[in-house]
């Protein structure tokens, strides 16, 4: 069947569009066509390059940063931010640019959605959720700068008072339903005794 993978955990097969094997869980990672990460946009070998003391690529041409997943987590976490006295002490947010087209992997070819880090930091970044993150020129030093200047914290704040709505809206649907029901079974003998 051609539609079909085996499983590199258990060995059992199954399709091929399914990211977990249903059988033992193991998740299925995308082959890796390029050892060395070739750029997406200038379509050249990446070169290696220390940011913070950390091994990540750089694009030769366009300058454009290639990260593993681990190492984008930890240059972008508030542990690591705060301890680089560089960052500008104030955050100045773009507007988003608006893209041509998507961005291939770097090392799967396989297209990047593009996304806003952290919904409303207006950085847009390419990820592959295999393999990293592919950052423009500059992209890294502003979500840091965004991150040093309490841009998670809004983050936080903003997933409060979302939660608080709709546990606002549910406490309100919730009133109306049992206002309901004290209106469709006040004359049942059985609510008289039990209430």
């Amino acid at each position: 069947m051609p539609d079909t993978k085996k499983c590199a955990y258990c060995g059992k097969i199954f399709n091929e569009k399914m990211r977990l094997c249903p059988y033992c869980g193991g998740e299925r990672i995308k082959e890796i066509i390029h050892e060395n990460p070739v750029c997406p946009i200038c379509k050249v070998e990446m070169t290696n390059y220390s940011y913070r003391e950390n091994d990540i690529d750089i694009c030769p041409d366009c300058n454009g940063l290639w990260l593993d997943i681990r190492k984008f987590n930890y240059l972008t976490s508030e542990r690591e931010v705060f301890k680089d006295d560089a960052i500008p002490h104030e955050f100045h947010k773009k507007p988003l640019q608006k893209a041509d087209s998507y961005l291939s992997c770097p090392v799967c070819n396989s297209l990047m959605p593009r996304i806003n880090f952290k919904k409303i930091s207006g950085v847009l970044i390419d990820v592959c959720r295999d393999h990293g993150v592919w950052l423009d020129p500059g992209e890294l030093e502003q979500i840091r700068c965004f991150i040093a200047n309490g841009g998670l914290h809004e983050v936080h704040d903003k997933e409060i008072l979302v939660n608080r709505e709709a546990i606002e809206s549910l406490d309100t649907r919730l009133s109306d339903v049992e206002f309901m029901q004290k209106l469709l079974h006040h004359w049942k003998f059985k609510r008289w005794i039990f209430s």
